[in-house]
């Protein structure tokens, strides 16, 4: 259980990388005209490695990717990527508790 454990808090790690790159973004375009500076593709690779890791967290507690994100996803997340995540956080784990 402690890779699931250091899964999470990882997760918790991004979250708050997210919150803050994004409060960035806001002040950088209130004092530049709208301009992101950068941070808009920051924070959309930050976001899409988030999804990616939530997916692979909530597989490996039991839920399937359908009750994890709604059916009307228009892009859908690159399971593979996500397969990797799972095994990395699995590879030294007994069956019984995963």
């Amino acid at each position: 259980m402690l890779n699931l454990q250091n899964l999470k808090n990882f997760l918790k790690e991004q979250a708050a990388t997210i919150r803050i790159t994004k409060s960035e973004l806001k002040a950088y375009q209130k004092n530049h005209s709208g301009y992101d500076g950068g941070y808009f593709k920051k924070l959309k690779d930050l976001s899409n490695n988030y999804r990616h890791y939530h997916i692979a967290y909530s597989m490996l507690r039991g839920r399937v990717y359908e009750n994890i994100e709604s059916a009307n996803t228009k892009v859908l997340p690159d399971m593979d990527k996500i397969k990797e995540i799972r095994d990395a956080y699995t590879k030294n784990v007994c069956a019984s508790q995963i």
